[in-house]
């Protein structure tokens, strides 16, 4: 290899190097991101209530990625309980995000489902509050908000997207 591609090759690894160290959060600093998450539900189950026409409540589990402005990705997981009435309602549950060193985050959401389109697609919106973390999201406090679609009917294999912007500090 050249000198010359040997000296443009270390610019370009310690500009990297220098972006990645900007973007880490200090100790104390606040920081604040937005986020684009995409998964698939794999599992939901429901179970209708019976009192209104079109009243159900259930469970969903779903799996995907998680794509942090000022991180890598990560892999998401989330565990939801909803009360609909034809497809629209509360839902609220935990988020769990875990990133390649192996730390992660937790989040407890809460928000509401609005379906559209006879209820093959809705639209949903809501806060987190982040109640742990691990590895270098130790003490993580803050949260944020979030809208997001989902663009398949609701059953396991059902995809969605959602974004967020969040504020975060860590000890």
């Amino acid at each position: 290899m050249s000198k010359t591609k040997i000296i443009a090759l270390i610019a370009v690894l310690s500009l990297a190097f220098a972006t990645t160290a900007i973007d880490s959060a200090v100790a104390g600093e606040k920081v604040q991101q937005k986020i684009r998450t995409v998964f698939q539900y794999f599992k939901a189950e429901v179970a209708k209530v019976g009192d209104v026409p079109g009243h159900v409540v259930g469970v969903a589990q779903a799996n995907g990625l998680t794509f942090p402005e000022k991180d890598e990705p990560g892999a998401y997981s989330v565990q939801v309980m909803f009360d609909y009435v034809n497809g629209s309602g509360p839902h609220w549950g935990y988020v769990t995000s875990t990133w390649e060193d192996g730390s992660t985050t937790v989040a407890k959401v809460e928000g509401t489902t609005t379906a559209t389109e006879g209820g093959k697609i809705s639209l949903f919106k809501g806060t987190y509050t982040y109640v742990k973390g691990t590895g270098r999201y130790a003490g993580i406090k803050g949260g944020g908000s979030y809208t997001g679609k989902r663009v398949t009917p609701m059953a396991a294999g059902a995809f969605c997207y959602a974004d967020s912007t969040e504020t975060y500090t860590l000890p």
